[in-house]
């Protein structure tokens, strides 16, 4: 299947509504997309990172299934 191309700002908005399904992340996280050889990495700040360590395994787990979907735009 083919993976939608999406911009940075959508795929930013669209990671962070799937967070909000989860009561054990933060609803103030901030999170990043950056561009890479494979594709894209979603991070969030040393201080978000450091303050709610559990956010950061659900960023992995909706970074893996968004990674399946998405493909980010280039700019």
């Amino acid at each position: 299947m083919a993976k939608i191309t999406i911009s940075n700002a959508d795929l930013i908005w669209a990671f962070t509504e799937k967070l909000k399904s989860f009561r054990d992340v933060a609803p103030a996280i901030s999170i990043a997309i950056v561009p890479n050889k494979g594709g894209w990495t979603a991070i969030a700040s040393r201080k978000d990172h450091n303050t709610h360590p559990r956010c950061a395994k659900r960023i992995e787990e909706v970074q893996r299934e968004l990674r399946e979907i998405y493909d980010l735009a280039k700019d």
